[in-house]
């Protein structure tokens, strides 16, 4: 579990850091910060429907640590929250900075935002493994 821990946050500071190192910079705040509102709405979306499933999954099999769908829809909550979190503290940093008309960001605040985008990219890959470990668990 520790190699999963240590690739989930350290590929993202690694590329961060790797961004700060080549003084990389981000252009399109603008464009980024759409793209992120976007995602955390349809976070949003999710998070209602992970609800339903999680009632739904509650009634079929009960409450207890048994319930393999209830189990997998928590965990999807929790990561799809997670998920949440990270796209709206993206977007609260390119807010401030389109906000202070910068089109493009310097290179500390690039690598802070590289580390958000490849973290909840992962956060993402994470998502879809565990929506599709759910659809398998329906299926059986």
């Amino acid at each position: 579990m520790w190699a999963e821990v240590l690739f989930f946050y350290g590929t993202p500071l690694l590329v961060g850091s790797v961004g700060v190192y080549l003084g990389w910079k981000i252009a399109g705040v603008g464009n980024i910060l759409a793209a992120f509102a976007i995602l955390a709405g349809l976070l949003f979306n999710l998070l209602v429907l992970l609800f339903d499933v999680a009632a739904k999954a509650a009634q079929a099999g009960g409450l207890s640590d048994q319930n393999v769908r209830l189990k997998l829809a928590r965990q999807l909550q929790s990561n799809v929250t997670y998920a949440l979190l990270i796209a709206l503290t993206s977007a609260g940093i390119l807010g401030v900075a389109s906000g202070m008309g910068m089109e493009q960001v310097n290179r500390w605040l690039s690598g802070i935002l590289l580390v958000f985008l490849a973290h909840f990219t992962l956060t993402l890959l994470m998502i879809m493994r565990r929506i599709r470990s759910a659809f398998l668990n329906s299926l059986v």
